[in-house]
């Protein structure tokens, strides 16, 4: 009962979080909810929707070829059902349940996978997305490097990036070594640390993942098109917003970057957090004060949450439906 009453009060907190920041960009100019009426265009809307869903399915093409690579056959249909399903519960899951223990519950439940690929194949998907978020901002600093370094916050930025890339793929590396693996210096460690029984188990079953080294290679490559649907999302909403004179490899720099921010679970589904970094970035990149981040970042989400939606019917549409206590106890399998 305690535990419970603690999860709602952190997504109480985080929802006040993203509450107080949207009114604070609101009431201060910074983000005008009437530049998107024009989003609402027929055309306009399908178009976004159409990025929004091609965005959301190649995500889940993603985390299926790890479930795969790890012998679980399964198809995109039934797997792009349980990523909406699980982007539906980021939005709307009061508690402390987020949208990839959902879909990795359902998985092992409804699709009879194993409970460890489940969970480890959820957590390395988000690794792996993330990586090649920072990958594309990498890329596209060096592309636009003599700008960078005019700028110290972006040149800061830039030496963050780099650091966070090469420490992501040595620690990989580290995981998946298989020298490191026979000599047990890794497992030694871990014995060493807080709940090391869960972490041995978690550092032998992600270790598998690298012994089918193309599957990254194809989880890279799908992650970097999700990238660019939602940031040509981005695009299209900026120029319908009245901003059409922002270079598209503006959106590419900033885009990765304010990604990365709202990943960080500090409200639910990244709201608010996305319009203070979005805000941010494109008025350092740009060198002038404008709408345009919070005001597409915005339009992202309200996108993706009318997406959701389909998410919502098709969990609605599963004959029972478990408690969120069972839910939560999913890693207890590890």
């Amino acid at each position: 009962m305690v535990k419970h009453t603690r999860k709602i009060l952190v997504q109480s907190l985080k929802l006040l979080f993203a509450a107080g920041i949207i009114y604070w960009l609101v009431q201060s100019g910074k983000l005008n909810f009437a530049s998107l009426k024009n989003l609402l265009s027929p055309g306009t809307a399908a178009l976004a929707l159409l990025l929004i869903t091609l965005n959301l399915f190649l995500a889940s093409e993603r985390w299926r070829v790890l479930i795969n690579s790890q012998g679980e056959k399964s198809k995109p249909w039934p797997i792009f059902k349980l990523s909406l399903i699980g982007i539906f519960f980021n939005f709307a899951m009061p508690g402390g349940v987020g949208g990839d223990v959902v879909k990795a519950f359902y998985f092992s439940r409804e699709l009879h996978g194993s409970k460890v690929i489940a969970i480890t194949s959820v957590l390395l998907d988000r690794i792996l997305g993330l990586l090649a978020m920072v990958l594309l901002a990498l890329l596209v600093m060096l592309y636009d490097f003599n700008h960078i370094v005019k700028i110290p916050t972006l040149l800061t930025l830039f030496y963050f990036v780099c650091a966070f890339f090469i420490s992501a793929v040595l620690g990989l590396a580290l995981v998946f070594s298989g020298k490191v693996y026979n000599s047990g210096a890794l497992s030694s460690v871990l014995k060493k640390l807080p709940l090391s029984a869960k972490l041995t188990k978690l550092y032998e079953s992600m270790h598998l993942y690298g012994k089918n080294p193309m599957s990254f290679v194809k989880v890279i490559g799908l992650s970097l098109l999700s990238q660019v649907c939602a940031i040509m999302f981005l695009v299209l909403a900026g120029t319908a917003a009245g901003f059409p004179d922002i270079p598209v490899t503006t959106y590419f720099l900033v885009a990765p970057l304010g990604f990365m921010a709202t990943a960080i679970p500090i409200s639910p589904a990244g709201v608010g957090v996305g319009q203070a970094a979005f805000y941010f970035l494109f008025n350092l990149y740009i060198g002038e004060t404008t709408e345009v981040g919070p005001t597409t970042i915005t339009a992202y989400q309200v996108g993706m949450f009318i997406v959701s939606l389909l998410g919502a019917f098709f969990y609605l549409r599963k004959k029972d439906h478990p408690k969120i206590s069972k839910i939560e106890n999913l890693d207890s399998d590890l």
